[in-house]
């Protein structure tokens, strides 16, 4: 049986950076966790901006709940990397960017974010997806982790 399609979550912009490691240890040597995207999202407004939860899951376009798991994954990853020393790469997720034109996505809708109707005809968006089944926009090998 096949469970229902995930919501997109709202994220504000794409990550500025997609690899933290320890100082001093090469990338190759280290292990690494992913971060998704939506989960660096809610960690920047719950901890960061310090936002309450109810205003970022509103913020993100998802259930309090839903947040709320969204974070705690993401906080979990965060403290296990920098515990056992873990690289941390920031990569996936089901999400949208603010910026983009959620409504011009699909024909001729009401965008699932705001209820409003689209101005005008839809327009293809490229497809964001990386390849191996990842769905976010951002790819290990697209990226140079350096030392």
């Amino acid at each position: 049986m096949l469970g229902r399609r995930k919501k997109k979550r709202m994220v504000e912009s794409a990550p500025c950076a997609v690899f933290y490691k320890p100082q001093g240890i090469p990338m190759r040597d280290l292990e690494s966790l992913v971060l998704s995207v939506e989960g660096l999202e809610a960690l920047r407004l719950v901890d960061g901006e310090r936002m309450q939860q109810v205003v970022a899951a509103d913020r993100m376009g998802v259930s309090r709940p839903t947040l709320s798991r969204i974070l705690g994954e993401a906080r979990n990853t965060v403290a296990t990397a920098l515990f056992e020393g873990k690289a941390i790469r920031v990569d996936g997720g089901e999400y949208l960017l603010s910026s983009e034109p959620c409504c011009k996505r699909k024909r001729k809708r009401r965008c699932q974010m705001t209820d409003e109707m689209p101005d005008e005809m839809p327009v293809e968006m490229p497809d964001q997806g990386a390849p191996h089944g990842k769905t976010g926009p951002f790819d290990a090998e697209d990226h140079n982790t350096g030392e």
